[in-house]
């Protein structure tokens, strides 16, 4: 499937899935498609690699000012007070005024971060590896997950390789392999928490050679005539 197609007009599209699932590696696959079908304005909150022709935003205020482009939040938390009921119309303002300026906005988050008036906006979701439990009750990509039937989904868990996603385009599911882009692994290089104990081998000394009583006699007797 061609996913660039997705991008061709204003929509809200969400990366969900657990911690540590590949998210943020589909996120550049994506890109990677992207420019290879041409150029497009792409501005980024919350991803930790730099990336070329990509414009950083930090704040509301700058968000709310961008037309004609891609936006990827990859850290909604810290943008939006989603817990912060209050909050919800702003929030709903701004989501309104990203496609009345002629955006698609992508959206990276765990399940527990989609609540109900985000969910309702989304056109596309790509599902990661997702524990069920974990989505909000009554939200509409909760909703679209377990409506799903193939043989991915359990009672607890959407059960994915981490180089596979489940996309839900509106009309139908497709499930996509997703080559591993190596040089935005933030992660490969970590040290590990837990290290090997290796176990140093203690050189033993080496056994007396045994002497007969006959050999001992005879330094005896050597020993006793030097005197």
């Amino acid at each position: 499937m061609d996913i660039t197609k997705l991008f061709l007009e204003p929509k809200i599209i969400s990366i969900v899935g657990d911690i540590n699932t590949g998210k943020s590696n589909l996120i550049y696959h994506i890109l990677s498609e992207l420019k290879k079908k041409g150029q497009f304005n792409l501005y980024t909150y919350g991803l930790r690699n730099k990336l070329k022709n990509a414009q950083a935003i930090y704040s509301l205020e700058e968000l709310e000012q961008i037309k004609n482009s891609i936006i990827i939040l990859d850290e909604v938390m810290s943008l939006w007070d989603l817990d912060n009921r209050t909050a919800k119309r702003q929030i709903e303002r701004t989501l309104r005024l990203i496609a009345h300026n002629n955006n698609v906005l992508l959206i990276c988050a765990v399940p527990e971060n989609l609540k109900k008036f985000i969910s309702s906006k989304i056109d596309v979701v790509f599902f990661k590896k997702s524990t069920l439990a974990d989505f909000i009750n009554g939200s509409s990509v909760k909703r679209i997950l377990l409506n799903y039937r193939g043989d991915s989904l359990g009672n607890t868990i959407l059960n994915l390789n981490v180089d596979r996603t489940l996309l839900f385009t509106g009309l139908r599911y497709n499930k996509l392999k997703i080559p591993y882009y190596k040089k935005y692994d933030t992660k490969k290089d970590n040290p590990p928490i837990l290290s090997k104990v290796i176990k140093k081998s203690i050189k033993r000394p080496k056994p007396l050679i045994p002497v007969s009583k006959s050999v001992v006699k005879s330094v005896e007797k050597t020993f006793l005539k030097t005197l």
